[in-house]
């Protein structure tokens, strides 16, 4: 044989190794691996973020072990006390209807005022702890931590409504 047969040979061998390398070769699976990675990782940090969103807190009725038996007393019904603050001051709302609004004094809130307010309201219902909270869209955050602040604790007479909850929509 020739040099130049041998070549031939060679190229022919060659090419004859790369068609069959290609007809039977290993398909790459790292693109399609990086997807799914992705994928993955973007629904597990959706799960993550939407969790709590979704979490309601309730409490189960109590069981009595008795039977159908009359009440002793009635109950009063639930304060559903909430505090509005709102542009021209405080509106403290609750089950028995509506006080007189706290306005601003010298446009500023009057932290005292609802405080004193608060108290009022604490004297006539002494085992009530949960207060509801709502603020315009523009509400800056220190006036919201200092109405918060206002609510949950008086310096003078100690815990008033501690629970407090933000309501669920905006003004």
């Amino acid at each position: 044989m020739t040099r130049r047969q041998v070549r031939a040979a060679m190229r022919r061998m060659r090419e004859h190794a790369e068609e069959a390398e290609e007809e039977t070769g290993e398909l790459n699976l790292v693109p399609y691996m990086d997807i799914v990675t992705n994928i993955i990782i973007f629904l597990l940090a959706s799960v993550v973020t939407s969790v709590p969103l979704g979490n309601v807190n309730v409490s189960l009725p109590t069981i009595s072990s008795g039977g159908g038996a009359a009440a002793d007393e009635p109950e009063k019904p639930p304060l559903n006390l909430t505090v509005t603050a709102g542009q021209t001051g405080f509106l403290i709302a609750a089950s028995g209807g509506v006080l007189p609004a706290v306005p601003k004094k010298n446009d500023k809130y009057d932290y005292a005022e609802l405080t004193k307010k608060l108290m009022e309201i604490k004297k006539e219902f002494p085992d009530e702890t949960k207060a509801t909270f709502n603020a315009d869209a523009g509400t800056p955050y220190t006036i919201v931590v200092e109405t918060l602040d206002a609510m949950r604790e008086d310096t003078n007479h100690g815990l008033m409504f501690p629970d407090v909850v933000f309501a669920a929509g905006i003004l």
